[in-house]
């Protein structure tokens, strides 16, 4: 891309010097311009080459761009589909919880009337006295017979109480197997729709990715080709400034072809003229003198050339802790934009480090923003970033980190020192590492008193 910029400034530099002077009238300037505005020439056409491979290269990032965002939306409508079907399952489980809650609530019942009868049993042994109330029963009996149905009364009390106990005993296990039950179901529902929701969520932010780099991509294409389109339009210009030195060229050679024709024409002229005086003395000079045999000859004539030219060739409050392991390599201060050049305010700190970096809630709060900074956003720049607000006027902000590591939401809670990201280097970025932001009130404060 350099040696582009290059090959267009010094075109772009050709074009723009002083306009040809396509009457001139020396042949040899005139070849000089020929030469110049053919070296402008096919400088304008390797550049022109340059920018239909720059047109090709982002043509093909188009359609490698399209096919992987349509990638991604189809599993976002997997996602979409998996979590439409996750909440009809909590729906269900919904209903079983419901039945399970009226179920022990019904086995909570049915133990409590248990328990009051063994308890009004126990108070009647004691109020008559103590347990052999059974036996006294049976002592009391008038005969024999009468002592057989009170001894048969007796023992189906009995037998009654170890019924209930054992009764009570089943409905206890029954109770709190649905009770871990219900636990279970609502445990895995919520761990299912956390890990829905962290899905989708990374998914849409690497949606969010593609749409600006699908925009980007056809915006530097329209770049591209209007330059292209001047360099043409340039082409054609030259090329007719081109022609025009040309023809004056070859104008410029039938003048000096005609004019060393007629000089020619005059040197014989004068040399037939110098003949013709020469013979008239002689005829003169041989009437005076009749003995005289001397002969005059002509006097010689200077000679002359004619030149044609050739053709030439050319301190710490410890509300928070370290987000990332690394070092700072950027701290909160005035500086150069290692991207953008421009002298700008550094909000907070780069923190970088090689391989999978994990990257920790500085402290506990609540996300208020999970994807990826797209602009207009108000995170537009920082590519994959989380924002975590901590009350109290307290927020941080992560940015740049891996695409599809984001491991929170906007609207959970986090822990200090939970996992939230992967360390990267997405959007304006020159190399991995954590961008790392506290704000107080609102306004970017230094971390260095913080951490």
């Amino acid at each position: 891309m350099i040696r582009n910029s290059i090959i267009a400034t010094v075109a772009v530099g050709l074009f723009s010097g002083a306009p040809v002077n396509v009457l001139a009238a020396d042949l040899n300037e005139l070849q000089k311009q020929q030469q110049e505005l053919q070296q402008q020439k096919a400088n304008i056409d390797e550049s022109i080459h340059e920018k239909e491979h720059e047109v090709s290269v982002l043509e093909s990032k188009q359609v490698s761009a399209a096919a992987e965002l349509e990638a991604l939306v189809k599993s976002i409508t997997e996602t979409n589909a998996k979590l439409q079907k996750q909440q009809q399952e909590v729906a269900v489980t919904n209903a079983e919880v419901t039945k399970l809650k009226g179920e022990i609530k019904e086995l909570q019942n049915n133990i409590q009337e248990r328990f009051d009868l063994l308890k009004d049993r126990a108070r009647a042994i004691q109020v008559n006295g103590n347990s052999q109330a059974y036996v006294n029963v049976i002592l009391a009996s008038d005969n024999f017979s009468d002592f057989i149905d009170r001894a048969t009364m007796v023992t189906t009390l009995v037998s009654a109480d170890k019924d209930i106990m054992a009764e009570q005993k089943k409905d206890e296990n029954k109770l709190s197997s649905k009770q871990k039950e219900t636990e279970t179901k609502l445990a895995s529902l919520k761990k299912l729709a956390t890990e829905i929701a962290l899905s989708k969520n990374n998914l849409e932010s690497q949606k969010s990715q593609k749409d600006e780099l699908i925009l980007a991509i056809a915006a530097e294409k329209d770049l591209t080709q209007q330059q292209k389109n001047d360099l043409l339009s340039k082409q054609g210009a030259l090329s007719a400034d081109e022609q025009k030195v040309a023809g004056n060229i070859q104008a410029e050679k039938d003048r000096q072809a005609q004019a060393a024709l007629e000089l020619a024409a005059a040197r014989k002229a004068s040399a037939e003229r110098a003949a013709k005086e020469a013979a008239a003395k002689a005829a003169t000079a041989k009437a005076s003198s009749k003995t005289m045999t001397r002969t005059e000859t002509p006097a010689e004539q200077p000679s002359e050339t004619v030149s044609i030219p050739s053709i030439s060739s050319g301190s710490s409050t410890g509300m928070f802790i370290k987000p990332a392991a690394g070092i700072l390599t950027s701290g909160f201060s005035d500086r150069t934009n290692p991207v953008t050049g421009q002298h700008e305010s550094h909000k907070g700190q780069d923190i970088a480090a090689g391989g999978s970096v994990p990257i920790y809630a500085a402290a506990g709060g609540t996300v208020v923003f999970s994807g990826f900074g797209a602009p207009g956003s108000g995170y537009g720049g920082y590519g994959y970033v989380v924002e975590i607000d901590h009350g109290n006027g307290y927020q941080t902000l992560y940015g740049h980190m891996r695409a599809g590591s984001l491991q929170v939401v906007a609207g959970q809670s986090v822990a200090q020192g939970q996992g939230i990201g992967i360390m990267g280097s997405t959007g304006q970025s020159t190399g991995q590492h954590l961008h790392f932001e506290i704000h107080k009130n609102g306004v970017p404060v230094d971390p260095t008193p913080y951490i």
